[in-house]
């Protein structure tokens, strides 16, 4: 398995980013997993804590009124339970034991898209290379009874966003899913489960999810040994349309789960495309009314025109200003930090870029580079039949 390089970023197994030391670093693990187990309290109210206090210590510390008042009574009663440290400690043994990441809510390592969330997940457990959820991302989904087109072309599209530097994130049930991560292989894809993230879920795909860990990751917020059950799946779908910035649906039913995704994705802000099927065949009914609503139109099974290779601007100082930029969201305060000028003259050029399609703003005042920048990524025409 792959761990991320980056000093600082990344913890050692069943630990929290950012401590000083393994021992820290497990207690702070353990501080979060306490907070998100308290009865009441699911991801929005966890992040309204750390949001509030700064980190899952501080909040179990905090006094018992502020606590209640943002956690509730329940969970007030019974941060301090023995009980759920014991508990918490168990999980963390069984994260060190299979070499799991933990990235929790508020760490620097933490995928910034996830913030878009109202209710992002409180911890993350990852097996592999936990750097590429920081990366530009796209996310392949679609039917599980996918047919031999469908499943030709989720491959096909794949293999084109990686040839691209792009990571391909779905959710590795069987059909279009299963043939995303195929495309991507040997490296450059996520796979967002249902189950906890060491449990291989459908036990079919054993064999695809250890070829994913060869170089991708896996990425669950249920903690390890977790079954999948069907609650699991609207809710890691959110996951995966949060993780990219482009969401496209090859095949779906007209009750498809896939749409969910859709539909999240399109609450978030998030590019959604639809590759266009027969009129007569269930698979399609979805996408083409995802098309007929207003989605992308994937045209080509390696889209070069849909998806075209990213443009600068002609001005100097804008592409100095592009190429500092890394492709997570950034602060103009960071930016100006990168390029070493001042942020008023970053600022403004930093507008002009936006108002251009180079970058992309992000729902808590911070931008990001638009993949593809300076065109749209897929046309937005729906082709008209002949006469």
């Amino acid at each position: 398995m792959v761990t991320g390089p980056s000093p600082g970023a990344v913890a050692p197994a069943g630990a929290l980013p950012g401590g000083t030391q393994p021992g820290a670093r497990t207690g702070e693990a353990v501080d979060a997993l306490v907070l998100q187990s308290l009865p009441g309290v699911g991801p929005s109210r966890f992040r309204a804590l750390i949001d509030h206090f700064g980190s899952p210590g501080v909040a179990l510390t905090a006094r018992a009124s502020e606590f209640a008042a943002l956690a509730g009574p329940r969970a007030g009663r019974t941060r301090r339970s023995p009980g759920a440290a014991a508990a918490a400690r168990e999980v963390i043994a069984r994260c060190a034991a299979r070499k799991m990441d933990l990235l929790v809510y508020g760490s620097s390592a933490y995928p910034s898209l996830l913030h878009d969330l109202s209710d992002p997940p409180s911890v993350l457990f990852v097996l592999g290379n936990w750097s590429l959820l920081r990366g530009p991302c796209v996310a392949i989904v679609g039917s599980r009874r996918a047919t031999a087109y469908g499943r030709r072309v989720s491959r096909r599209l794949a293999s084109f966003f990686v040839s691209r530097g792009q990571c391909v994130v779905s959710g590795m049930a069987m059909g279009i899913d299963e043939e995303a991560h195929r495309g991507a292989l040997p490296d450059r894809t996520v796979a967002v489960l249902g189950s906890g993230a060491d449990v291989v879920s459908p036990l079919r795909n054993a064999g695809l999810y250890r070829r994913i860990l060869e170089g991708g990751a896996v990425v669950s917020e249920y903690p390890p040994g977790v079954q999948a059950k069907p609650h699991h799946f609207p809710r890691r779908n959110r996951i995966i349309a949060a993780l990219a910035t482009d969401v496209v649906i090859v095949e779906a039913s007209r009750r498809s789960g896939a749409l969910i995704t859709a539909d999240i994705a399109l609450d978030l802000g998030r590019e959604v495309h639809a590759v266009p099927g027969p009129i007569d065949r269930p698979n399609s009914e979805g996408t083409n009314r995802l098309i007929a609503d207003g989605a992308g139109v994937v045209m080509n099974p390696t889209p070069a025109d849909c998806f075209p290779a990213e443009t600068l601007p002609e001005e100097p100082a804008l592409r100095a200003l592009l190429a500092v930029l890394p492709g997570t969201p950034v602060t103009v305060e960071e930016a100006a930090a990168a390029a070493r000028l001042p942020v008023e003259e970053v600022a403004a050029s930093v507008t002009v870029l936006e108002l251009r399609g180079f970058l992309t703003p992000t729902r808590d005042g911070r931008f990001m580079r638009t993949p593809g920048g300076g065109r749209p990524i897929v046309p937005r025409e729906v082709p008209r039949a002949a006469p």
